[in-house]
């Protein structure tokens, strides 16, 4: 059975349309995200953070640079509370992800360590119980990837005021051995 012409034209129509809306909303997304950093460089943090609040609801946005860029906006504004809970989000998603010397002023790499540090110790608990269901399911490409951000993080922390972080080092690494050899 074939399609009548007009049917093939339609679909091909319907195609080229949701392609169009697919790159239309990525350049959206891109030109407010330069709209809002435009807003911050300017001192306008209220404009910046109405814009990048609508950017959180678009799927092709980087959730972290908005993020960062709503934690310089609410502590340039003094509103340290928001500026701690939108932090502590941004250290929950992507415990490894820092702000940049480029991007952030001492003043706010400061205060978004400061905010990321004591959440780390949790954070890694919580890497270490998924790499090691991981395994168990025997998913080894996600035991490897979160039994090596496991170490990384117990790295950087550092073991020497947490015996249970040290303790952690040891599986996790031979989660990630026996993942990758799987």
């Amino acid at each position: 059975m074939s399609l009548s012409r007009t049917t093939s034209r339609l679909l091909i129509a319907i195609a080229v349309g949701l392609a169009v809306t697919a790159v239309t909303g990525t350049a959206y997304a891109q030109d407010s995200l330069a709209r809002a950093k435009d807003f911050y460089a300017a001192a306008a943090y209220e404009e910046a953070l109405s814009v990048l609040q609508r950017l959180n609801a678009n799927p092709s946005t980087d959730k972290n640079e908005v993020a960062a860029y709503q934690v310089f906006c609410l502590v340039a504004l003094g509103r340290s509370d928001e500026a701690k809970k939108t932090a502590e989000s941004l250290v929950r998603t992507d415990p490894l992800y820092k702000l940049s010397d480029k991007e952030a002023s001492p003043r706010v790499r400061a205060f978004s360590e400061d905010v990321r540090r004591p959440l780390l110790p949790q954070i890694v608990k919580q890497m270490y119980n998924q790499a090691k269901d991981a395994y168990d399911r025997k998913d080894h490409d996600a035991a490897a990837k979160l039994s090596d951000r496991t170490i990384g993080l117990i790295d950087e922390i550092g073991v020497g005021t947490d015996r249970a972080l040290s303790d952690l080092g040891t599986p996790a690494g031979g989660f990630r051995d026996l993942a990758k050899a799987a």
